[in-house]
């Protein structure tokens, strides 16, 4: 790695960039820890991922986002999210989640417990949407709310 470096780059722009990586503690290649001149070489030559690795990432974000869409179809038909005017979900989402976090924050781990939340919410407006009159059932008949002037 120091030979790649060094071949690479000119002595004096290496010590200053070896000064600044190790917050002005040195400048020498020599000097470096193992694991500090693994960072400083992987900043100027990153690794390439492998086909493992990509394959792991892509599986990893098809299944947050079958997770995610979990959530908003839910929130869809309890009235919470309309595809034109994200902010009601955003606030309940930031205010009354299960970690008070946006979605796209959401890690796969913690979908368990949002998961549960919803489908209680779900569960909880079905229930109201039977009883005429309540503002479910208003929603689920697609009627406009009455004026209560």
């Amino acid at each position: 790695m120091k030979k790649q470096l060094q071949q690479k780059f000119a002595q004096q722009s290496l010590e200053q960039s070896i000064w600044l990586h190790t917050n002005y503690r040195t400048g020498n290649i020599d000097e470096l820890e193992p694991e500090e001149l693994e960072r400083f070489y992987y900043m100027f030559f990153p690794q390439q991922p492998t086909e493992k690795q990509l394959l792991i990432k892509e599986y990893n974000e098809a299944r947050l986002k079958g997770l995610r869409s979990v959530i908003l179809k839910d929130a869809q038909y309890i009235g919470l999210y309309d595809p034109q005017d994200w902010k009601p979900f955003n606030e309940f989402m930031n205010k009354l989640s299960v970690l008070k976090k946006p979605l796209n924050k959401y890690t796969a781990d913690e979908f368990d417990g949002l998961i549960k939340q919803f489908k209680s919410l779900k569960s909880k407006y079905q229930k109201a949407a039977k009883i005429p009159g309540t503002k479910e059932w208003y929603h689920k008949n697609k009627l406009p709310m009455p004026s209560f002037n």
